[in-house]
């Protein structure tokens, strides 16, 4: 009884329409520069994940280069965090844009010229995810400027629907492009839609009465090298606070808000419990359903819809359910999807059920993940004070990431022993270990301020 009355006392969520946060031009822009670069994620994921397949021919180097692909998110980011707070947060998001731009264009020339190997995809994963780790925590910010609190639930969740689709079309997509014309097509999408998104952002207009938006204009006018330099000054400097305590302060305060504390153990729980799905992607279609990259797309394909579908639920599971009750219900959901995946291979090659099975277990997968990763990413948003969230939010980034880089390398060298249907249902069972100490448990996971206001 309490818990559904939580989230259903919120009058003012349930009254924003998709209609009210459209009126925003600068939520317009938001929004299509974030489904232009999901369209093009999507179709260079698939182009990358079974090209590292396919030059290895090993799971382990899928494994690796997943684990390297998270790894800076782990170790630079909570240092960009405090670096990007003190910065032009819509520079740094425009200029991580062209940058990767230009690191996937030099990645598509090795290729072509036919002097790729794993040593290069991890060193240009490990420059790309680096790049991303001072992306992430400006973007965050950014987004805070330009969605007011009351929009928050509405607005995020209408960006998951249209980046999902996105993904869906651009997963699709990707299939029927590199079997075309091969995977340097589909790195230039990427390059082209990375491009667009800086544009685009570029246009966007600040709005003074949003938090930290009057720092992040008078900042504009200034330099890259210069905000670079005021943001890493030292302690003892006397017009701003040192990058040092800048640093310290990010992790103190979300070591001592509670509900902040809780998003980010669960998330180190979830994405250690997910790696496998994700690292291990080629060989679960060629080693479980016995087949090619085929199964990737359609799989790719179900999962976007879900990932559309799961946005779509947002609001109403927001309205009715609280925050532990949905995580406890997602959670259960993907431990039963990853136990189920693995019967594929009882199949024996079988196109037609494979696609079924997989497409039907990665649906429900992307439906829970996408519930409870806007759930969560929205009580984030309007549990972290303004001035605070550049850096709180690379914290949060960095530790909910910490376990995936630590999984993939285990997972490297579980595979040499362990069967891939084997590795799943270990996650499986990682999943309702989750599952009990949460609902036992029952940590707090929303803003006791709304709790009080609920009452």
């Amino acid at each position: 009884m309490g818990e559904n009355k939580v989230t259903e006392n919120r009058p003012e969520e349930k009254q924003v329409t998709y209609r009210d946060i459209l009126r925003e031009l600068e939520y317009r822009k938001l929004i299509f520069s974030s489904v232009i670069n999901r369209f093009g994620d999507s179709v260079d994921a698939i182009a990358l994940t079974w090209l590292v397949y396919q030059i290895t021919h090993n799971a382990m180097w899928s494994a690796i280069v997943f684990g390297l692909n998270t790894l800076p998110n782990v170790v630079v980011q909570p240092f960009a965090g405090a670096i990007v707070e003190r910065m032009n947060k819509k520079r740094v998001v425009v200029f991580t844009h062209f940058l990767r731009a230009v690191v996937i264009s030099g990645f598509a020339a090795l290729y072509n010229f036919g002097i790729m190997n794993a040593g290069i995809m991890a060193v240009t994963t490990l420059i790309i995810t680096t790049i991303e780790s001072f992306n992430l925590p400006a973007d965050s910010a950014f987004t805070v400027e330009v969605v007011r609190k009351e929009h928050m639930t509405a607005g995020m969740s209408m960006s998951k629907m249209l980046s999902g689709a996105a993904t869906l079309v651009g997963t699709g997509f990707a299939g029927v492009l590199i079997a075309a014309a091969g995977i340097i097509p589909a790195m230039l999408i990427d390059v082209a839609t990375f491009v667009i998104a800086g544009c685009m952002t570029w246009s966007m207009k600040y709005h003074m009465d949003r938090p930290g938006a009057a720092a992040d204009a008078e900042a504009f006018g200034s330099t890259v090298e210069e905000e670079i330099d005021s943001a890493v000054a030292s302690p003892d400097s006397t017009d701003a606070q040192g990058f040092r305590e800048m640093f310290l302060d990010g992790i103190r305060y979300v070591a001592q808000t509670p509900a902040i504390r809780n998003f980010c153990l669960l998330c180190v729980a979830l994405n250690f419990m997910l790696v496998p799905i994700n690292a291990l992607q080629a060989p679960i279609a060629e080693e479980i359903f016995g087949m090619g990259s085929e199964l990737l797309s359609v799989a790719g394909v179900f999962a976007s819809v879900g990932g559309i579908l799961g946005a779509a639920l947002l609001p109403a599971f927001s309205r009715r359910f609280s925050t532990l009750q949905i995580t406890c219900l997602c959670v259960g959901m993907l431990g039963a999807c990853l136990a189920a995946i693995t019967l594929g291979r009882f199949l024996g090659g079988a196109a037609i059920p494979a696609y079924l099975l997989a497409g039907g277990m990665f649906l429900l997968l992307m439906i829970s993940a996408s519930i409870l990763g806007g759930v969560l990413g929205i009580q984030f948003m309007k549990s972290v004070d303004g001035e605070y969230m550049a850096r709180a939010s690379a914290v949060f980034n960095a530790s909910a990431t910490a376990s995936m880089p630590v999984g993939s390398f285990l997972v490297s060298l579980a595979v040499a022993q362990v069967s891939t249907s084997g590795i799943l249902l270990i996650s499986a069972a990682l999943a309702g270990i989750v599952l009990l100490v949460t609902a036992l448990k029952r940590p707090e996971l929303e803003k006791k301020e709304e709790l009080a206001n609920a009452a």
